[in-house]
C-alpha cells in the first residue's frame, strides 16, 4: 500500500512578515486591478492559459496572481463538495493510478488550484514512471505553495497565512512539517487558529490562517 507522503518537498520555515497590506502581505485590490487589464502581463485569462499549458516560466508573482486572483473568478467555490477528491485517496490505496489521473483531470478542469489533487496527480504519474507528467504537477503544486508561504508568517491574525479555501490549511501544515492538534477555531469570522502538536521545529503552538475570502463567498 502506497502512503500519501510528501517526500522530496522542501520544508521551509514560515516566512517573516514585513508589514501588512490588504490582508497580511496580499494586496487584493492591486491583484484585482492587474488581472483585469488586457494590457497587463498579469491579465488573468492569459495567466490561466499558461498555467493549464504547464508553463514552467511562471514566476512567484504570477503564481500569486493566479492563486489569489482566482477569488475574483466565477469558478471560485471554496466550499466545493470534496466527494471526488475523497475518491482519489481510495484509488491511491488500491494503486489505481490511471483512475486518479482520469478523475483528477475532471476535478482540475473546474477547480484548478486544488492542492490535494495536484499532488495526487504528481504521485500517480510518478508511480506509473511518467516522470515528465509527474514533474508538471509538482511544479504547479510548489509554485502555488510558494505563493501561499509568502502571504504571511502565520504567527498572529494580523500576519496570517492567506488561503483561498480552508482545505488548503492541511496541505500547508504538512509541507512545513507541522501537525494540527484538535479542531481549528474561527476568530472574528475571518481567521482560523490552528493549534499545533508540540514540540515542533518551528517552536510554534498555533498558526493563524486568513480565510475571509472564502467566508465572504459563502454568504
Amino acid at each position: 500500500m502506497k502512503q500519501f507522503l510528501l517526500t522530496g518537498l522542501l520544508c521551509l520555515a514560515l516566512l517573516a512578515s514585513s508589514g501588512a497590506q490588504t490582508i497580511s502581505k496580499v494586496n487584493f485590490d492591486a491583484i484585482k486591478k492587474a488581472i483585469a487589464s488586457p494590457k497587463s502581463k498579469l491579465y488573468y485569462p492569459t495567466l490561466l492559459k499558461r498555467y493549464h499549458a504547464n508553463d514552467t516560466r511562471l514566476t512567484l508573482d504570477e503564481y500569486k496572481h493566479l492563486y489569489y486572483g482566482w477569488t475574483f473568478q466565477t469558478g471560485y467555490n471554496p466550499y466545493r463538495p470534496n466527494d471526488k477528491s475523497d475518491d482519489l485517496n481510495e484509488m491511491l490505496l488500491y494503486e489505481r493510478f490511471m483512475d486518479i489521473v482520469t478523475t483528477g483531470n475532471k476535478i482540475l478542469a473546474v477547480d484548478p488550484f486544488n492542492l490535494d489533487v495536484l499532488y495526487l496527480m504528481h504521485m500517480a504519474y510518478g508511480e506509473m514512471n511518467k516522470k515528465v507528467e509527474s514533474q508538471k504537477y509538482l511544479t504547479k503544486f510548489e509554485g502555488l505553495m510558494a505563493a501561499i508561504k509568502a502571504s504571511g508568517n502565520g504567527r498572529s491574525p494580523q500576519t496570517a497565512v492567506v488561503i483561498n479555501a480552508p482545505r488548503d490549511e492541511y496541505m500547508f501544515l504538512t509541507v512545513v512539517n507541522l501537525r494540527q492538534k484538535g479542531r481549528a477555531v474561527l476568530l472574528e469570522n475571518k481567521y482560523e487558529q490552528v493549534n499545533l502538536q508540540t514540540p515542533n521545529k518551528l517552536n510554534l503552538t498555533e498558526v493563524y490562517f486568513n480565510i475571509e475570502k472564502a467566508i465572504a463567498k459563502k454568504r
